[in-house]
């Protein structure tokens, strides 16, 4: 048979649809068999072709769909934005934390952790220093937040050492969550260039968000829990989660209405309250511990960025062990009546045969956390502290109940910082050494992780000497600028309000489990009984806003003539609102009141700095008149007018300072301003009278 040639098989294929093989064979004066042929050829190849776009559409379908109900979702904004950094609401050129990005961790029971107010600017200013503060709860500062962190603590100090650089300290801490939540966060970071990244994690990494052990579990893969983080970046991701949570949720026994609704965040998140010491949980934790701060640390340094990693603190003379766990074979009834007979000895003074008693028992079983607290008690009381250190350690560390970090943790964290070369802050051992015997407890200590407000006062101090240490910011620091730690403590920006506030808090945490068995735990009932405590409550319900309620008690006090503690509430209002000008103004304001001069030229030039107003430009331009500098006062004096022409105390202070400087006719033209506003007044004729003289 005849090989066809390409013009034959074209002429073949156009006349295919209309005549069949024997006739086109005819007219082409072809054979009939490679006709034939070659449109069965052709027809199969068809079908191939028809096969290959039908598997190309099945798949591209899904796809297609997925696509098209990715961009719906994104069009109608489905789960809101949760970047880590938004524009500023309040200050133009800024960035703020998102309030929203704490929903990243948070699908089965539904929160979101509180973020901080810091700003920084969207643009970094050329010759700023950019420092990221990243952690849990302990980090933010909880329970007093705000200026009660470690991080505006540190800030204190560094803007004294460096008052001709712009410090920007921002907190990126969040309640409830842990490692993995901050490598999440650590891309968004660094993009924003920070200069220092601070790392104080490892309390949550069993019950954080996507904790081993957590309620917000997704298993025993590191690397496909860092995945799903990675997927919430699409929006069909956050609705197939917020699908699934709505259908675990459904599905779930319906809770019995004992009080639950007032379960805090705390005992919502805990999956599993017995986690052996050593076991596959526990170890699992520590090894994705490790391996997160190791990620993070790694990319920073990659970026040029500096590290400070630092270990952490736990109460563990003051708060017994939360859940005791035994040995399968101990004989627990047993060993509990041997426990208590120790106890009895030891409330009846007889120690040493307590003591005894209990390392028989550690030697049927080492594993009880409650032996080695009570072990520690009696060392302790028989003052061998370094003996008791350990016992109070060991109990902490046996702990089934997992709040508190482990000695191990602490050795992960050291570890890291010599394989990484991050500074470590040994915050452990500056808590030791501010703790009698060397022993951290409700000293510093409010319950079991967060410290008092001394303790992070430390906090801020140990990060700002390891800063300085390792010639941060610049390689040396001027010691002639920094103030007494006395200073520091007056000026920390934590008032009587936050302490209320943080009261409020700790009364609802302490009084549910674990701190209180879960039958004896009660709705929290506050009654208010001052205009203090209103606020304080108000803003602990997020029905006020922290600014706002500052405010409204500076207002209050001011009305009141409590000058002072109006002050005290501005200047808080100035340490963590910098880009404020009103608390500024106000404080300014009152400290010329109470005629403190020179607190009121900083705090007013600061304001004007920031936004110039009519009183602030007065108030200066009169203060430096009546410190004999008219040339300098005459400026603000001149612009308060522009901003307040008809205001007559600064076209009298004006008018003084003309005539001070010799410049008559200004003067002259003034005092006609003033006798316009103000006919006979008695002052002005004085002014004339002076003039003329």
């Amino acid at each position: 048979m005849a090989e066809l040639t390409a013009k034959q098989q074209q002429q073949i294929a156009s006349l295919g649809n209309r005549l069949s093989d024997a006739k086109i064979a005819k007219k082409l004066g072809l054979d009939q068999s490679a006709v034939k042929a070659f449109r069965r050829q052709q027809q199969q190849a068809g079908r191939q072709k028809r096969e290959r776009v039908f598997k190309i559409i099945m798949l591209a379908t899904p796809v297609l769909f997925f696509l098209i109900f990715e961009l719906v979702l994104r069009a109608g904004n489905y789960g809101g934005n949760l970047a880590l950094f938004t524009p500023s609401e309040l200050v133009r050129g800024y960035l703020q934390i998102n309030d929203n990005v704490g929903r990243r961790y948070f699908s089965t029971i539904g929160v979101t952790p509180e973020a901080s107010k810091d700003l920084m600017r969207a643009v970094k200013a050329p010759n700023s220093y950019r420092i990221f503060v990243l952690g849990e709860s302990t980090t933010a500062g909880y329970p007093y937040m705000y200026n009660g962190s470690m991080s505006k603590m540190l800030y204190q100090r560094l803007r004294d050492y460096f008052p001709e650089r712009e410090i920007e300290v921002v907190n990126l801490a969040m309640p409830a969550i842990n490692s993995f939540a901050l490598l999440d966060l650590t891309e968004e970071a660094l993009a924003q260039q920070p200069d220092a990244l601070i790392i104080y994690c490892g309390h949550n990494e069993f019950y954080g968000a996507l904790g081993v052990a957590s309620t917000e579990s997704l298993g025993r893969w590191r690397g496909m829990i860092n995945l799903y983080l990675d997927l919430q970046q699409l929006k069909i991701m956050l609705f197939l989660r917020d699908q699934l949570a709505a259908l675990k949720k459904a599905l779930a026994p319906t809770s019995s209405a004992d009080g639950k609704a007032h379960t805090t965040l705390m005992e919502q998140m805990v999956g599993d309250e017995q986690i052996e010491y050593g076991g596959e949980k526990y170890n699992r934790a520590r090894a994705f511990f490790k391996a997160n701060l190791m990620e993070i640390i790694n990319a920073g340094k990659a970026k040029g960025v500096d590290v400070l990693l630092a270990n952490l603190v736990s109460n563990e003379r003051d708060l017994a062990p939360f859940e005791t766990m035994y040995d399968p074979a101990t004989d627990r009834p047993a060993f509990e009546r041997t426990l208590q007979r120790g106890q009895k000895l030891a409330s009846e003074g007889n120690m040493t045969e307590a003591l005894a008693l209990y390392d028989s028992l550690e030697q049927i079983d080492a594993t009880p956390a409650a032996l080695h607290f009570l072990k520690g008690r009696g060392l302790e009381a028989l003052g061998r502290f370094e003996e008791a250190r350990s016992a109070y350690a060991k109990a902490r560390d046996l702990d089934g109940l997992r709040f508190r970090a482990s000695a191990d943790f602490n050795a992960a964290i050291q570890e890291v910082a010599q394989a990484t070369g991050a500074v470590l802050v040994d915050m452990q051992q500056a808590f030791a050494q501010a703790s009698p015997q060397g022993l951290i407890g409700k000293n510093l200590m409010l319950e079991h992780v967060h410290p008092t407000l001394e303790g992070y006062f430390i906090m801020g101090r140990e990060l700002c000497e390891a800063m300085h240490a390792h010639g941060m910011i610049e390689t040396i620091w001027d010691a002639r600028r920094s103030r007494p730690d006395s200073v520091y403590w007056q000026e920390r920006g934590v008032t009587a309000l936050d302490e209320e506030v943080a009261a409020i808090r700790l009364e609802v945490l302490m009084n549910n489990w674990p701190f209180t068995p879960k039958e004896r735990s009660i709705p929290f009932r506050y009654q208010p009984k001052s205009y203090l405590q209103k606020l304080a409550y108000a803003m602990w319900q997020r029905e006020e806003s922290w600014e706002k309620v500052h405010v409204l008690l500076a207002e209050d006090f001011e009305k009141t003539g409590q000058y002072e503690l109006a002050i005290k509430e501005y200047e808080a209002l100035i340490l963590q609102t910098p880009h404020n000008s009103s608390p500024y103004i106000r404080a300014g304001l009152l400290y010329a009141h109470v005629q403190d001069f020179d607190r009121a030229l900083d705090r007013l030039l600061k304001s004007i700095a920031l936004e110039p107003s009519a009183d602030a430009c007065k108030v200066v331009g009169a203060i430096l008149v009546s410190r004999q500098q008219p040339d300098k006062g005459v400026p603000y004096l001149q612009k308060a007018l522009q901003l307040a022409p008809n205001d007559g105390q600064t076209l009298y202070n004006l008018a003084g300072a003309y005539m001070m400087l010799g410049q008559t006719e200004n003067a002259r033209a003034v005092i006609a301003q003033l006798e316009k506003l103000s006919p006979g007044n008695a002052k002005i004729e004085q002014l004339k009278q002076q003039l003329k003289g």
